[in-house]
């Protein structure tokens, strides 16, 4: 082969080797920088008055070449340029359009009137979400009556909180502009602990400190319904809560303690079982506030809520049954009902249907 024709040869697969590159690479890849171009222009020729040609500037890069921020400008400056044209028809068919795209779109301050005003119009919060939460809480007992086998008198009862856990899914819709109805379904643990201080006579006629203590730990699945208000600052939607809440026990356990004298340890039993001496339902009022924050497709939730117990779960007719407890460890069950203080952060996808209101 002769050098002319080598070098020939080299220049055509060179041309069809660049060719094919052109054809695999993304239309977006090398139209971004002419995309970034265009709406620049786009919005001086809105500034000027010379709103016609927008839509068909716009339009090809939309589909690809801007980011998620170009296209909600592009958007915003057809839409814009149709109200201005006073084509109505136009600019709520733009609007739908960009509301399918972009349904967690937040109003900014700087965002136009006539875009505000037509934007309002629309039904733009979801038709229903649906999410996983988790978290962990802390639960004080209330004691609604108190018992001892001691002296009431004598005996300082403290109740101590400890940390649990609750892990759920849950089903929120909109009932109103600002009302949202969440049921939700938790499984749960609780952890909470009854101390009997008690100053008795000891053998030698010296005080000391007798100590109960017993330690409690339960699971549950508990069904909340609560009707949350938003308001919002910014992009941050704030809410506060209330509702009322069922759950069933599906086990209890109760660890016993008792120290003699401040000088020698702690005797300390086996775990019990305490299922049989336990309403099987609990009861609660739910009172909370949290923050929801709008991401695409979803809201990022985090909940702070307290669950005020409203029956007593110890079974009152079975107070003395359990002989090892009051026999060997001195302990009775006040009446009760667990308060719980819980933080959960969750994840909703949110399902959208956005349409004009009447």
């Amino acid at each position: 082969m002769s050098p002319n024709s080598s070098k020939k040869y080299s220049m055509i697969r060179s041309t069809w080797l660049v060719a094919g590159l052109l054809f695999f690479v993304p239309p977006g890849i090398y139209s971004q920088e002419d995309c970034s171009a265009k709406i620049q222009e786009a919005k001086k020729f809105y500034e000027m008055g010379m709103i016609e040609e927008i839509h068909q500037m716009l339009s090809p890069c939309i589909e690809y070449g801007f980011t998620r921020t170009q296209k909600i400008e592009a958007y915003k400056l057809i839409i814009l340029s149709y109200l201005f044209d006073d084509d109505q028809f136009e600019a709520e068919r733009s609007m739908l359009e960009f509301l399918k795209k972009f349904p967690e779109y937040e109003i900014i301050p700087n965002d136009p009137v006539e875009f505000v005003y037509l934007f309002d119009s629309y039904r733009t919060s979801s038709v229903f979400s649906f999410g996983l939460m988790g978290g962990f809480n802390l639960t004080d007992p209330k004691i609604i009556e108190p018992y001892t086998l001691f002296n009431l008198n004598e005996t300082t009862l403290k109740n101590t909180m400890k940390p649990g856990f609750q892990v759920g899914i849950g089903a929120g819709r909109y009932v109103g502009k600002r009302m949202l109805l969440n049921l939700e379904f938790y499984f749960s643990e609780n952890q909470y602990r009854f101390s009997n201080e008690i100053t008795m006579p000891l053998i030698g006629g010296n005080d000391a400190i007798n100590l109960v203590t017993f330690s409690e730990r339960l699971f549950k699945i508990e069904v909340p319904l609560t009707l949350a208000y938003e308001f919002n600052v910014r992009t941050l939607h704030f809410f506060i809560r209330a509702g009322v809440s069922a759950a069933n026990l599906t086990g209890i356990t109760g660890i016993p303690s008792r120290k003699y004298a401040q000088e020698l340890p702690p005797f300390t039993g086996e775990s019990i079982d305490m299922s049989d001496y336990r309403n099987d339902m609990l009861y609660s009022g739910v009172i909370g506030a949290g923050l929801r924050y709008k991401v695409p497709r979803g809201v990022i939730t985090f909940d702070l809520r307290t669950n005020i117990g409203l029956n007593n779960i110890v079974k009152s007719e079975k107070r003395y049954d359990n002989q090892e407890l009051a026999a060997k460890f001195y302990y009775i069950d006040n009446d009760f009902s667990p308060n719980t203080l819980s933080l959960s952060a969750g994840y909703y996808f949110s399902f959208y249907k956005p349409k004009k209101q009447q």
